[in-house]
């Protein structure tokens, strides 16, 4: 091992360096705490061995200090003193010393002491690699899930589309989701499931999947009641429940239609500035089985906004209250989906991971004259080679909606 010796008196010094290299160990040598403390800090070293009493820095300030840096590999920290009472010992103890010896120096004490510091030391070298193997796996799987978050926007004519998730932690239990089943309809998902951190994460990568399957060729409301019957094994082992805000555009008619299942952080900023909530709302999946979901419509014009967001905003600033006029005034002046949901990441006020997930998306209309003749017509070639009618609900089998 590679030992560090603190000691002023230069025959104990001399005395200890050539009993630890005897017993096959390295030596570093310091004359005080002081010096001891600059070695330390550019040294690896695996025991401290120091006197107590010293000119300067002591060899409790110094176990202090060692105890306080920042370095992964634990070093074991014997003090070396002529003080054995109770009330020294506690008092290294408490400085976080691991153990004793004292003078004059014993070497078969010595021996003992330095078989405790190996076996100590190797058993956090262990759990530091332990440790390292798993941030390297919370980093990949943190990564796999920023992988499926949409690296493109779909072209809309007359809509700009953006969004954001930032985790808590390396993975996390938020998501956002959207695809193009066919031109000229959208398909917008938004999910937190309940808690944060790796067990979240699974479950909402199985949620993403289910609800991705059912919304391809489904409305809103149908494609959730699918998703719910097949999470309903899922949801129900685990304890948990996801809140979901499920929408289809149309991007022609400028028609949404939606289901909120227990999500509520969501309204249209009309182009006045004016919120709006969105009703009905239904309970979140996995905590009631096998009710149908309702849906509701409404119809964008130019300016209005689309806004979903987590809960993980409200949390990040319980200094302030974010409902939706208070929101919907901060996105005044913003001219695009993107820098919405910019304002949004601001107004959380970050300065580190959230306390929960954060998930931001803003749709927005911006329909001009031009755009809407080249969505009527790929929206026209759609209807030619695909059976699909956005826009048309169903429930529990019976054509529905507005």
């Amino acid at each position: 091992m590679q030992v560090l010796i603190a000691e002023d008196d230069a025959v104990s010094r001399l005395v200890l360096q050539r009993a630890l290299e005897k017993l096959g160990h390295a030596c570093l040598v310091a004359c005080d705490g002081t010096e001891a403390w600059e070695l330390f800090q550019h040294t690896e070293v695996d025991v401290v061995i120091s006197d107590w009493m010293m000119p300067g820095l002591d060899g409790i300030d110094l176990c202090r200090r060692v105890r306080a840096s920042p370095r992964a590999l634990y070093p074991y920290f014997v003090l070396l003193t002529a003080l054995a009472d109770r009330e020294h010992l506690l008092a290294g103890l408490e400085a976080g010393a691991d153990d004793y010896l004292t003078k004059p120096l014993d070497r078969a004490e010595l021996q003992v002491r330095l078989t405790a510091a190996a076996r100590v030391t190797s058993l956090y070298r262990q759990l530091n690699e332990q440790h390292r193997r798993h941030e390297a796996e919370l980093a990949r799987a943190g990564q796999v899930q920023a992988d499926l978050l949409p690296r493109d926007t779909p072209a809309l004519p007359g809509f700009d589309l953006a969004g954001r998730c930032i985790p808590a932690q390396e993975a996390g239990g938020d998501y956002y989701s959207w695809q193009e089943p066919v031109p000229g309809v959208l398909t917008l998902t938004v999910g937190d499931v309940m808690g944060k951190g790796m067990a979240a994460a699974l479950l909402m990568a199985t949620v993403r999947a289910a609800v991705r399957a059912a919304a391809h060729h489904a409305s809103p409301a149908a494609a959730l009641d699918v998703a719910a019957r097949a999470l309903v094994t899922d949801l129900e082992r685990s304890g948990s429940f996801v809140t979901l805000f499920h929408a289809q555009l149309d991007v022609v008619a400028r028609r949404l239609t939606y289901v909120d299942a227990g999500h509520g952080h969501v309204f249209v900023r009309r182009a006045d500035g004016t919120p709006v909530g969105l009703e009905p709302r239904g309970l979140p999946l996995g905590v009631s089985f096998g009710e149908p979901y309702g849906e509701g419509t409404l119809a964008l014009v130019p300016g209005d906004a689309l806004v979903v967001y987590s809960d993980g905003l409200i949390d990040a600033r319980p200094d302030v209250t974010l409902d939706p006029p208070t929101i919907a005034a901060r996105l005044a002046g913003a001219q695009s989906a993107q820098a919405m949901v910019d304002r949004l990441v601001e107004l959380a006020a970050l300065t580190g991971p959230p306390p929960d997930d954060l998930t931001v998306v803003v749709l927005r209309c911006r329909m001009n004259e031009r755009s809407l003749q080249a969505g009527q017509r790929r929206a026209s070639d759609a209807h030619h080679r695909s059976p699909f009618v956005p826009g048309q609900t169903r429930m529990n089998g019976r054509p529905g909606g507005s």
